[in-house]
């Protein structure tokens, strides 16, 4: 009994220390643009089937701040800024993907993990089953010259931390083509961070409505969620995400989390050890999570594998110290 409570009182350390990093509400509007690298990893049909070299990979909202070809094992890196990025992914062989990706400002590397569908495995379209990892609307491929402007605007504006701009500009877009969902929800980041989250929430919720395989605004959503420690809906959000895009680290690790505050162990530690098998910077303290809700499972050995991975992963991180004292407690003799 005296361990559960323990346990239980770790969970709420965790809520409002481990996880706050993830949750980008607002900002100093001082701050400069925040220099981030974007490494995509692409694979056909299954995660197992890199992409060859020679894919096409264009990032930007109007498709023209740069280009690049994948390497031999599906890879691209951008060096690029913190902020709401559209991108697309063409190639012989493949269907065209646009795909929207946000990257906090608190990151310095983001990776992306992107199945797309081979022409020979979906020769007609619309035959797709829903949720499919590469459905995306059809409202994408048809926006116009002057909204795409608009859209790349308030991309720029966002990258300054002008947000009056930014949502100006994301409002023009979404005037301009009222079906643009990566506008919509462009123009959600800009409210969340200029602190009027019922307003961003709107804005979501719309990009949604536009396209309900809009994984990147169901995260912007589970955000909002989390910020409101409403672990129901975030869980909800954050499983309709995965439905699209189910390789999503950040995804995958909050997901756990959501599950471990509502005590859905097993479904934590699924989730937990899938956010491992794939590329998972600045995310190590899902193995935190893993291990609490080994703990509450009565599986003290899986616990301490999951603490250990955690120190190998980020031995200087700020859950080392806990790590540490797990690991201590988990190993020592134990009074009969």
């Amino acid at each position: 009994m005296k361990r559960l409570t323990m346990l239980l009182l770790a969970i709420l350390w965790i809520s409002s220390r481990a996880f706050s990093q993830g949750i980008d509400l607002g900002g100093n509007k001082n701050d400069v643009p925040h220099p981030a690298d974007l490494v995509i990893n692409i694979s056909i049909d299954q995660i197992q089937n890199r992409a060859p070299a020679g894919l096409s990979v264009q990032l930007g909202g109007s498709m023209s701040e740069g280009s690049v070809q994948t390497d031999g094992g599906g890879r691209v890196v951008f060096h690029t800024t913190s902020g709401e990025h559209e991108f697309r992914i063409t190639g012989q062989g493949i269907r065209d993907y646009i795909g929207s990706v946000q990257i906090m400002r608190q990151e310095s590397n983001h990776v992306e993990n992107v199945i797309v569908r081979s022409i020979s495995t979906s020769a007609q379209v619309g035959v797709l089953p829903p949720g499919s990892p590469d459905v995306v609307s059809a409202s994408k491929f048809n926006v116009p010259d002057k909204a795409a402007k608009e859209f790349k605007a308030g991309s720029k504006a966002m990258e300054e931390k002008n947000y009056t701009e930014a949502k100006k500009k994301f409002a023009n877009a979404t005037s301009i083509y009222a079906d643009y969902s990566v506008a919509y929800n462009g123009l959600g980041v800009a409210q969340m961070a200029s602190g009027d989250a019922p307003a961003a929430r709107a804005s979501f919720e719309k990009a949604v409505q536009i396209d309900d395989h809009f994984a990147e605004a169901y995260r912007n959503l589970a955000r909002l969620a989390l910020a409101d420690h409403n672990f129901v809906e975030m869980d909800d959000l954050l499983t309709k995400s995965l439905q699209t895009e189910p390789l999503n680290a950040w995804a995958l690790t909050y997901t756990a989390y959501a599950e471990l505050q509502t005590q859905k162990f097993e479904l934590a530690i699924t989730h937990a050890r899938t956010a491992h098998t794939v590329p998972h910077p600045g995310l190590a303290s899902v193995h935190i999570v893993a291990a609490h809700a080994f703990e509450a499972t009565q599986k003290p050995d899986e616990a301490l594998k999951e603490y250990r991975l955690y120190m190998e992963e980020d031995p200087n991180g700020r859950d080392a110290p806990r790590a540490k004292q797990a690991i201590a407690s988990l190993t020592s003799p134990q009074p009969k």
